[in-house]
């Protein structure tokens, strides 16, 4: 469970799904309008949103639009750890590039991709 905002707090949204559809994904910092007992609103006019203080997801009955992160940061390390999950499995797709690895290495890489998700 995330924490809950307070009113004035800038929080920072990327536009995702449709919302990205023709446009470059940007992250846009927005104020915090409203809060309340199950949601909290981001911006006013034609960009208000709503969100739910559970988990932070927009409030819609379609595909969301807006994805809500604390900090610039959070948004950098998530983007980045998406970078080098993709460069590990393009790495060992289909088998590829283990030949060139020892067998010891390989015991090792597995011994933390094994033991890191059980220890989360």
């Amino acid at each position: 469970m995330k924490r809950k905002p307070t009113i004035g707090e800038t929080l920072y949204s990327l536009n995702v799904g449709n919302a990205a559809r023709n446009t470059p994904q940007i992250l846009t910092p927005l104020k915090v309008t409203k809060v309340g007992r199950k949601y909290f609103t981001l911006g006013e006019g034609w960009q208000e949103a709503q969100f739910r203080l559970s988990n932070w997801r927009q409030n819609t009955d379609y595909t969301p639009s807006h994805r809500i992160y604390e900090t610039e940061q959070s948004y950098k390390d998530e983007k980045e750890e998406g970078e080098i999950s993709n460069r590990i499995y393009k790495a060992f797709e289909y088998g590829r590039n283990t030949q060139e690895i020892p067998l010891s290495k390989l015991r090792e890489i597995d011994q933390m991709l094994t033991v890191a998700p059980s220890s989360l």
